[in-house]
């Protein structure tokens, strides 16, 4: 695929926190012990969730071999140490529980892998959920504020009814400093440092004004302190509940990942391509992550019927569209736009514009039209 994705340099963790929901993942792949799945790695935390939900095998697939090599430690850490040791090493229990049990274990780490993260860890304090570059640009919004901003910040988080959410961020933060910085913040330039400016090259909307529509219409529909992905945005892993948690990263599910594992595959290169190679042929389900963001509307339609042509082969996809309008109604392929509308409307990280499900069996089959009868002259 041609994607602007081949000319940014993929030599760090760029995600460190998958945002795509999983609860939008289980809904729209419905995933079934026959399935063969792929998932885009970024920061591993959808494969390692679509193994919780029990398919036939997942890979985990990435342009990012660094992206992949924090996906496989992670596998390291489930394999062989516990849940307590995992949940601190992401960061959950804050950066001196971080320190302390990496001193604990990385003296029985292979060579390797020691080597390998020994400086990560040294550069990065909060631990691996923080790490990445979006992640470090994200988690750098709450402190920029003042004292009164984040305090009102603090108190959008402990509302229990929607309407008082609502009541209150209208008074005390919309229209005032906090939506100028935030719309500052999060805009085209300034986004950059999160997110290489190449990556926009497609998108017709202003990052900061959009995102802040966004923000303020989920939180008339949603409660900020049930939502996992808007507590992360603003607070980083700082007091996570337990139950708001991935489900990949919730303790009580750590011995099924830990069985499953097995089942998954890291590969690297290009989702698109390993799909429509024969090595690809045995997924029947798929999770791009937003992978067509990074491409014209032209390329978008091209892959696309590329993968979808054959309503012979079962192949459902999901993908989510952050500024750009990828894969709307009118362009011929086999939407799911019910079930693509619901996952909008419900989908935990508020910044993203749509969820796209695609499913090759809903593909028209082309009408073969009777051929002439030949004309023979006696």
């Amino acid at each position: 695929m041609n994607s602007e994705f081949y000319n940014v340099a993929l030599d760090r963790v760029r995600y460190s926190l998958v945002w795509e929901d999983s609860r939008t993942l289980y809904q729209a792949l419905n995933l079934s012990p026959t399935d063969e799945v792929l998932v885009i790695t970024s920061a591993g935390c959808n494969a390692l969730n679509a193994l919780l939900a029990g398919p036939r095998r997942v890979t985990a697939l990435d342009l990012n071999p660094v992206q992949n090599h924090l996906l496989s430690f992670k596998c390291y850490l489930i394999k062989y140490h516990s849940a307590e040791v995992f949940q601190a090493l992401l960061g959950l229990q804050g950066p001196a529980q971080v320190a302390a049990t990496w001193a604990e274990v990385a003296p029985s780490l292979p060579t390797v892998l020691r080597h390998y993260w020994a400086p990560f860890f040294s550069s990065h304090p909060g631990g691996l959920l923080t790490a990445g570059r979006l992640e470090t640009y994200l988690t750098g919004f709450l402190p920029s504020l003042d004292a009164a901003t984040q305090a009102a910040l603090c108190q959008l988080f402990g509302f229990s009814t929607v309407s008082a959410q609502t009541d209150f961020f209208e008074r005390e933060l919309h229209g005032t400093v906090f939506q100028t910085q935030f719309i500052r913040y999060f805009d085209e330039a300034n986004l950059s440092k999160g997110r290489d400016p190449q990556l926009f090259r497609y998108a017709p909307e202003s990052g900061g004004e959009a995102f802040y529509e966004r923000l303020r219409h989920q939180l008339r529909t949603q409660l900020a302190r049930d939502n996992f992905f808007l507590r992360f945005f603003i607070f980083g892993p700082d007091a996570l509940p337990e139950s708001l948690l991935p489900p990949c990263y919730q303790a009580h599910n750590f011995a099924a990942l830990r069985e499953r594992l097995p089942r998954l595959q890291i590969r690297e290169g290009e989702a698109i391509d390993f799909l429509l190679s024969p090595a690809g042929r045995h997924v029947t389900k798929a999770s791009l992550s937003n992978i067509f963001e990074y491409v014209s509307a032209a390329e978008f339609q091209h892959v696309s019927q590329a993968l979808l042509h054959d309503p012979k082969r079962p192949l459902r996809l999901v993908f989510w569209n952050l500024l750009q309008p990828q894969g709307e109604a009118e362009t011929g392929l086999p939407l799911v736009q019910d079930l693509a509308q619901d996952l909008t409307a419900s989908d935990g990280c508020f910044y993203f514009r749509s969820v796209r499900v695609f499913d090759s069996q809903r593909m028209p089959v082309p009408v073969e039209q009777p051929r002439p009868l030949a004309y023979v002259r006696f």
